[in-house]
């Protein structure tokens, strides 16, 4: 990994709390903040200047309602959002109209769960890339929406003992827990693995192409223990051509690492705050980032030109 360049926080304070926010995304010129536990689940503000548009999407079962969302990918068009919501397992494609409301213009039809579905990244119009889930061995699923079919693949690392977690009541996607970026034609997705400096690279049919072990300066032994394992990553967001992964040196110290798509990290960025969660305005060129414990608050960081 490159030597993180450190980077000095701007602070804009908001209109609105967002409180336990869980997802950021840029849309239409506009920040969305998702805030799943709340009664209006989404915020959304202008952009460059932060000027506070509206509070949307009332928790219920209405036709412009959400449930909840798979948080961890907000899918952004040119003219709408989509996630999947939760108990439903329908994806929704909303917009936001006339900058006062979100409504919902598509419902897919409800998905195969094969229990929870746990991530949700799109690989083309029909075919969805997920973890796989509690009740198997496999480390990845794909859904077809043309016939709402899932399909499990791929075979879990050997980097603990897989025997010892299983015994210990452990499904290996805990272990193995993970965040993952879809390439910008769906060709290719990247895992970046929680408690491991590893991050491997699959093509869509989830045929492994590389396997990375990261070194860095801030990097120390931990004991292997498959039942207290450290935590890194703690998101990851694709812009343009690059992948965007937020890592945790310590509790208090956040570094934002700057991949592409051959599997190479080619830019490091210290924060000066310990965010959780992210987006990129690609626009101005800025990471936008937030924290679980200032309600009110907003942190830019100001990228170069080429990062």
């Amino acid at each position: 990994m490159p030597e993180a360049i450190p980077l000095t926080v701007e602070t804009v304070v908001t209109e609105v709390d967002a409180l336990l926010p869980r997802a950021m995304f840029v849309y239409d010129g506009k920040l969305g903040i998702y805030k799943e536990r709340e009664d209006f689940m989404l915020d959304f503000y202008t952009l460059p200047d932060f000027k506070f548009i509206c509070s949307t999407a009332l928790r219920g079962q209405g036709p412009d309602d959400l449930i909840g969302l798979e948080c961890r990918n907000i899918e952004v068009s040119d003219t709408a959002f989509s996630a999947l919501e939760h108990m439903t397992w329908r994806i929704k494609t909303m917009t936001l109209v006339g900058d006062s409301a979100m409504h919902v213009v598509e419902v897919s039809k409800p998905l195969e769960t094969h229990g929870a579905i746990n991530m949700f990244h799109r690989l083309d119009s029909l075919h969805y890339l997920s973890l796989g889930s509690t009740s198997n061995q496999k480390e990845f699923c794909i859904f077809d929406l043309s016939d709402g079919s899932a399909h499990e693949v791929g075979e879990y690392p050997d980097w603990i003992d897989d025997a010892s977690t299983v015994t210990n009541g452990m499904p290996l996607q805990f272990p193995y827990g993970k965040f993952l970026a879809i390439s910008p034609d769906g060709m290719k997705f990247a895992a970046f693995y929680w408690h491991f400096d590893r991050v491997r690279f699959f093509d869509r049919d989830c045929r492994l192409l590389n396997d990375v072990t990261v070194r860095r300066e801030s990097n120390v032994d931990h004991e292997e223990d498959a039942n207290c394992l450290p935590s890194y990553y703690y998101g990851v967001t694709t812009a343009g051509d690059k992948i965007y992964a937020l890592h945790a040196d310590t509790d208090s110290t956040r570094v934002v690492e700057v991949w592409d798509w051959d599997g190479r990290p080619i830019a490091a960025f210290k924060l000066d705050r310990p965010v959780t969660i992210m987006t990129v305005d690609t626009v101005s060129r800025r990471l936008i980032t937030k924290d679980a414990e200032h309600s009110n608050e907003i942190y830019l960081y100001k990228l170069a030109a080429d990062s």
